[in-house]
């Protein structure tokens, strides 16, 4: 998968979780509906630090995570390395995250993966959740990207 079709994915998947046609992100994001559908379908070759800025906004996201691989694409050797609870809670995050959650990032995931410590194994899902929604409170907070 290219930069641009994930680009494009995760500006369609943030959009649907808003609840928004490509029209009315057209519109908020001051741009064309030819704009948009181009983004999402990976044809936009250049689409500007301007314009994604404008879409980062509408969608209430940052341009880096707007561009970040989700955790869906952890291969499967990765998800076998991780904790049972957190295993859990990608494997099925959409039964887990409230409607409007962002999916959880990669870098989001390797930070849970090493908060535990040698404890990871004792940590069921609704645990590895809180966490992760306090991670994402001190994120946004700080505006840094914790690293542990």
């Amino acid at each position: 998968m290219t930069e641009l079709n994930r680009l494009g994915q995760n500006i369609r998947r943030l959009r649907k979780l808003k609840g928004m046609n490509q029209t009315e992100l057209a519109f908020k994001a001051d741009t064309r509906l030819a704009t948009i559908s181009d983004l999402e379908n990976g044809n936009n070759r250049n689409p500007g630090w301007k314009l994604l800025t404008r879409i980062a906004s509408v969608l209430n996201t940052t341009l880096h995570d707007l561009t970040l691989h989700d955790a869906s694409s952890i291969t499967d050797d990765e998800y076998a390395e991780l904790a049972p609870g957190l295993a859990d809670l990608v494997a099925n995050q959409d039964r887990y995250l409230a409607p409007g959650e962002q999916r959880i990032a990669l870098r989001e995931v390797e930070w849970l993966r090493k908060a535990p410590g040698e404890n990871a194994q004792k940590i069921n899902c609704d645990s590895y959740l809180q966490v992760l929604r306090h991670y994402r409170i001190l994120d946004k907070g700080t505006g840094l990207h914790i690293t542990r």
